[in-house]
């Protein structure tokens, strides 16, 4: 197994999906691509719904819960509510066969 982990999180907003939350997102992401110990971060959104996730690959559980902890606060601020956050370990050798985007 990786000491890295993924952050596997889905979420709910029921507020509008419109330009101004598009670019609160564009600030949001720029935040989190400067948290320590994130390698990278995916965006997801199921279209037509009030549904999102993100999935994240984490250094270590240690940056990985650091952040989370922040994380989860500041989503509950602004209004998304968590529907699912599980944290995963890696399975390094068969993801390396699928081409998995690890980082070393």
């Amino acid at each position: 197994m990786s000491t890295q982990k993924i952050w596997d999180l889905h979420m709910t907003y029921d507020g509008p999906v419109n330009e101004e939350f598009l670019e609160g997102t564009k600030e949001l992401a720029r935040s989190i691509a400067g948290e320590p110990g994130i390698l990278w971060k995916i965006w997801t959104i199921e279209e037509g719904t009030s549904r999102f996730g993100s999935t994240y690959l984490f250094r270590s559980r240690e940056d990985l819960d650091t952040y989370r902890e922040m994380h989860l606060k500041r989503l509950a601020s602004i209004g998304i509510t968590v529907a699912s956050d599980h944290i995963f370990d890696i399975m390094e050798e068969v993801s390396a066969i699928t081409r998995a985007p690890l980082s070393a």
